[in-house]
């Protein structure tokens, strides 16, 4: 469900602990599977932060609908909002109607904010629609001819831009304002 989410917006930064299929550390998740039963295979891991420390270690995994840190795991849908002090990132989920937190620690400030956003995205995603758009038929173009094809194809082009836009807005590369007055812009040329 969240695979092409996760694939597409969890950043790689071994640096910082930060991994994704296929680049996983099979090594030090291998260690980390052989406590972690709730995880049947190495191929569910889809992205993880590992933060390693001198004597101990903390993981937060994601895999296709869960997330799991030493301390538990909740599913991916379920998140509503994230918090981040003194090293430890506390998650807000609604579990059967019941707020819930779920705490675990990161390696530093700044890879809470980029799991903060990882978290913003998965909050946002839909992946039922992604499933039904991604299983609509190519558009037929044959029928048109010249200027009309010439049209079609700019119209497509410009939604296709537009689309990249919002998302450069909702990693927060755009204000609104720019988002709006650049969209603003390309519908201009049709």
């Amino acid at each position: 469900m969240y695979s092409a989410l996760l694939k597409d917006k969890f950043p790689e930064d071994a640096r910082k602990g930060l991994y994704k299929s296929p680049a996983l550390p099979a090594q030090k998740l291998g260690k980390i599977l052989t406590s972690e039963t709730r995880i049947s295979s190495p191929n569910d891991v889809i992205a993880m932060h590992l933060n390693e420390g001198f004597f101990s270690t903390s993981y937060v995994i994601f895999t296709q609908t869960h997330c799991y840190y030493p301390g538990g795991a909740f599913l991916l849908e379920d998140f509503r909002e994230f918090q981040y002090k003194n090293g430890d990132c506390t998650l807000m989920t609604n579990q059967k109607g019941n707020y819930t937190a779920h705490k675990f620690a990161v390696a530093n400030a700044e890879v809470a904010e980029i799991l903060r956003k990882v978290f913003q995205n998965i909050q946002s995603y839909d992946p039922h629609a992604v499933q039904d758009t991604s299983a609509k038929k190519a558009i037929d173009y044959s029928k048109f001819e010249g200027q009309a094809l010439d049209w079609l194809l700019l119209r497509d082009e410009v939604m296709r831009t537009i689309d990249l836009l919002y998302d450069k807005f909702n990693e927060g590369k755009l204000s609104l304002l720019e988002y709006e007055d650049k969209k603003q812009q390309l519908l201009d040329r049709l």
